[in-house]
């Protein structure tokens, strides 16, 4: 009885006594934070205990964010932190591990509204728990850790459970004991094993178990029963489906474009693949490298430039009257800003508009960032008529494979053939040059074989000299009729005024394919003062459709010739290398050969060739209009609806053929009609 006297005197002063070390260790503190500090566990991890506190109340102030900071003071780097306060000589806000000299711990449980932190102004206040933690940071030494992002992972050591009634399966239930033990909860009954499966099933791939299943399960009583279903789901099509949900939902996935108009999109090559890649349990490095530039590795596969659709998940605009580049900005602000949420672990959006205030990113550093993802071609206002925006990835499947590779083999066929053809008359046709023999054939005329259209505009009117039954018209905004149309003086009799509103419409004329043969001459005289503008176009409201169709536009005082499915990636555009000349006469012709190759694509100047710039050379679809059995729009001079015109420059002479002039003929024509 004695021996237990004595045992329960020892323990109660042996208690006595750690209560008062404990005490006389720590300055005096609110009973609340007191209270909440002794619930706290033995180590405290800076990035996952103490900084999301710090963002969340202090940083505001005295965060990274020079534009918002306080009293000089910096709390988000421990250098700043530890160093003398600029406003207070002789303090500092954190002495790392003595909290009577450290401005921080005596301002956080102060209650003095003139002194305490965060101030009443802020609107923000710590709870005790919360307290509590800063103030164990502080004691055991205010150690930073580098954002986490940045940290190489650990394996963490497996924390002991000494409950002996918590059963634990696997390393995964101890952390969770813990958890559970610090605060102050205990685990619930282990389930029966149908709601084990049913649970498991919901996990691995959304589904509830079938009846079957479920009596499958209830009858193995092996020891590995629980492990033979996990392995079943793993292997089951729909456990792709399920993981690939939360990555899809990070990647912005979509089955429409967004915006205020939001049309269906087709994105879904893109989420089949990364449904394959979780059932195909592809390493994450690989999944991640795939997404963000899969097309720039070496020898790229098909489903590696696929993967690379996580860059163009973003929404796109349709919507007329928007800013081109506006909204080209949008989406690579977009892109930037996911693949920092989704690949980074760092919310990189806020340094957009200034330094991150919580993150150590800095402005610079976004734009930086932004540079990586601002060379795409792409359109900030998509096309109207649900063409999807460019770049794009054609995907037939074997059959039409097959079909597109005997094709590309029996053009590439014929094009050797007319190579050798040509090479094999090269000494003929030189001879043929130098005795000047074509000289009488073509003198005082134009080429007349597939010339649909001429207009000389000599006798003030709008008529096809080659066929007097066609008229042009002069139409204006959304093809309504135009002002009459104004003729002024030009070299050989009479030429048309144009003021940049208003376009010659030559109705059906010039309609053509991607895949026809076509030349398009004109004589013009370009003002003095003009920035910018179209030429003649085959077209319907400039980048309304992306420019589908073809045209000539000034701009820069360059020249450039476009022909587009999807403008500017499904396209071919070609711009001059030099300046075009001012207030005379100039004679162009536009000759395409059908091939949809920029090589096949030429501007001449006076009869001589242009020298041109390729940018970009990938027209893959047609470049006429969908128009479920309407007419399609033909040619027009001078203007077009939504875009800059020909503001007072002047046009004559206008021919089209349906077939590409030779070099020969484009310099007789110019030499002729000049």
């Amino acid at each position: 009885m004695k021996r237990r006297i004595l045992a329960v005197f020892f323990a109660t002063l042996a208690i006595t006594l750690g209560v008062y070390v404990y005490r006389t260790s720590l300055p005096d503190m609110p009973a609340d934070v007191t209270l909440a500090y002794q619930a706290l566990p033995e180590h405290l991890d800076y990035n996952i205990d103490v900084k999301p506190i710090l963002s969340d109340k202090c940083f505001a102030c005295h965060g990274p964010d020079k534009a918002k900071q306080k009293a000089g003071l910096r709390l988000d780097v421990a250098d700043y932190a530890y160093a003398e306060l600029p406003e207070n000589k002789g303090k500092v806000a954190i002495s790392p591990g003595n909290l009577k000299n450290s401005e921080f711990f005596n301002r956080i449980i102060s209650e003095d509204p003139d002194y305490k932190m965060p101030s009443p102004d802020s609107h923000l206040s710590l709870t005790a728990a919360e307290k509590a933690i800063l103030i164990k940071w502080i004691k055991e030494g205010a150690v930073y850790k580098p954002h986490w992002a940045f940290v190489k992972p650990n394996k963490a050591t497996v924390p002991a459970v000494t409950e002996a009634n918590w059963k634990t399966h696997n390393p995964i239930d101890n952390f969770v004991l813990a958890k559970l033990k610090q605060a102050g909860l205990h685990p619930q009954q282990e389930a029966n094993k149908e709601i084990l499966l049913r649970r498991l099933s919901f996990d691995l791939t959304g589904l509830p178990p079938t009846v079957a299943e479920l009596d499958a399960f209830l009858k193995d009583n092996s020891p590995n029963a629980y492990e033979k279903q996990v392995d079943r789901l793993l292997h089951s099509p729909h456990y792709g489906e399920k993981m690939a949900v939360d990555w899809l939902d990070v990647a912005r996935y979509a089955d429409s474009h967004g915006y205020t108009v939001d049309r269906i999109r087709d994105m879904s090559p893109y989420r089949d693949w990364v449904i394959s890649a979780f059932n195909r349990n592809m390493p994450y490095d690989k999944f991640l490298h795939w997404q963000l530039a899969g097309d720039l590795m070496p020898k790229p596969k098909r489903e590696m430039i696929i993967a690379t659709a996580f860059n163009r998940n973003h929404p796109q605009n349709m919507e007329g009257g928007i800013v081109e580049q506006e909204f080209q900005t949008e989406y690579v602000i977009d892109r930037t800003n996911t693949v920092g949420t989704a690949m980074l672990g760092l919310t990189v959006g806020c340094a957009k508009c200034h330094d991150h205030k919580y993150d150590p990113i800095s402005q610079k550093n976004y734009f930086q960032l932004f540079s990586f993802f601002n060379n795409v071609k792409e359109a900030g206002q998509i096309s109207w008529d649900d063409a999807l925006p460019t770049p794009t990835l054609l995907l037939p499947d074997k059959q039409k494979a097959e079909i597109l590779r005997y094709i590309n083999e029996e053009i590439s066929g014929q094009q050797q053939k007319f190579k050798k053809t040509v090479h094999a008359h090269a000494k003929e046709f030189e001879s043929w040059l130098q005795k000047k023999q074509f000289g009488e054939s073509f003198k005082n005329q134009i080429p007349a074989a597939g010339l649909q259209a001429y207009y000389d505009f000599n006798n003030g009117q709008l008529v096809n000299t080659r066929n007097s039954t066609q008229k042009a018209e002069m139409k204006r905004e959304a093809g309504a009729p135009g002002d009459k149309p104004v003729f002024v003086a030009s070299e050989k009799g009479k030429a048309l005024q144009l003021d940049g509103d208003n376009w010659l419409d030559l109705g059906q004329t010039g309609v053509f394919g991607k895949s026809d043969p076509f030349s398009i001459g004109l004589k013009v005289m370009i003002p003095e003062d003009l920035s910018e503008g179209v030429i003649f176009h085959k077209c319907v409201a400039e980048r309304l459709y992306n420019f589908k169709g073809y045209h000539l536009y000034l701009k820069n005082n360059r020249l450039e010739i476009n022909m587009a499915h999807t403008a500017p990636s499904n396209a071919i555009t070609k711009i001059s290398r030099t300046d075009v000349p001012r207030n005379q006469w100039l004679q162009l012709t536009l000759t395409y050969d059908g091939s949809a190759k920029a090589a096949g694509m030429k501007l001449y100047l006076n009869g001589a060739e242009m020298p041109m710039e390729v940018t970009m050379d990938q027209l893959t679809k047609e470049i006429l209009y969908n128009k479920r059995g309407k007419k399609q729009t033909g040619l027009q001079i001078g203007a077009w609806w939504r875009g800059s015109g020909f503001k007072n420059g002047k046009v004559d002479d206008l021919t089209v053929y349906n077939r590409t002039l030779t070099p020969l003929e484009v310099l007789m024509l110019a030499k002729n009609i000049s």
